[in-house]
């Protein structure tokens, strides 16, 4: 095979990887559709704006658009702090062995056709609110002033591990934080499919029953193979003399 065949057929097989994971991401939630000109436009003029801790701003804001014509916007935070160095750091290792990573991602979805806005909030219920140029309204609820420049929802972040509300909540401060699509590289560094399909909790519960099995089943085994043999060894050996 000559060097210029050499070069097509390895073109041609980085091009079937690309389709092929491109249709993989797809099937899971994933679209490069803000990589385009006009998205980018309208994920930038719907971008929520960001009231957090001054002490715990996040690190960015990802963007991806639904099938069903919203923007998701993941805000990504270094990691979870619950305030009890032991609780924090157990924590931590259980979100790194669940989604490889320790970092939080809360996400906040925008329907701009119909000008909705939905995220999770206290105890992770989810709020749905519709916005106008002035106010956010939900529920029973009515939020004025929640709106800037009749597009930029205010949320704020109301609890330790990032749950948002629309009202406003003390000691926030606005939180400039970049804007970017988010690359496929990310889309799966940051397990985002997990994310949304299961919650943390149902994480460590998971995790805490695959624990205590292997826990029972190497105890187990180990007690067989060191006790119960060797008692059997023994019973052998006694029949021997």
């Amino acid at each position: 095979m000559t060097k210029r065949r050499k070069l097509l057929f390895a073109g041609w097989l980085v091009f079937n990887f690309l389709i092929i994971l491109s249709i993989v991401l797809y099937e899971t939630g994933y679209t490069i559709e803000g990589y385009l000109p006009a998205h980018g436009e309208k994920a930038l003029r719907y971008s929520p704006v960001i009231y957090t801790s001054p002490h715990d701003k996040p690190e960015r804001v990802l963007y991806t658009f639904e099938r069903g014509g919203g923007v998701t916007y993941y805000v990504v935070w270094r990691g979870e702090n619950p305030g009890k160095p032991v609780i924090d750091k157990l924590y931590e290792y259980i979100r790194w062995l669940f989604y490889g990573s320790g970092v939080d991602i809360e996400s906040i979805t925008v329907y701009p056709e119909n000008r909705t806005v939905t995220f999770e909030t206290y105890s992770h219920e989810r709020v749905w609110a519709r916005f106008d140029g002035l106010s956010c309204s939900y529920d029973s609820v009515s939020v004025n002033g929640c709106v800037k420049n009749g597009t930029h929802v205010r949320i704020y972040v109301a609890t330790w591990n990032h749950e948002f509300s629309l009202l406003p909540q003390n000691g926030t401060v606005r939180a400039d934080i970049r804007i970017k699509p988010m690359s496929p590289a990310e889309y799966a560094r940051y397990a985002i499919f997990r994310r949304m399909n299961e919650s943390i909790r149902d994480a460590v519960y998971r995790a805490l029953v695959i624990a205590a099995a292997l826990t029972l089943l190497v105890n187990m085994t180990a007690y067989y193979m060191l006790f119960m043999r060797g008692r059997q060894r023994d019973k052998t050996e006694r029949g021997i003399k």
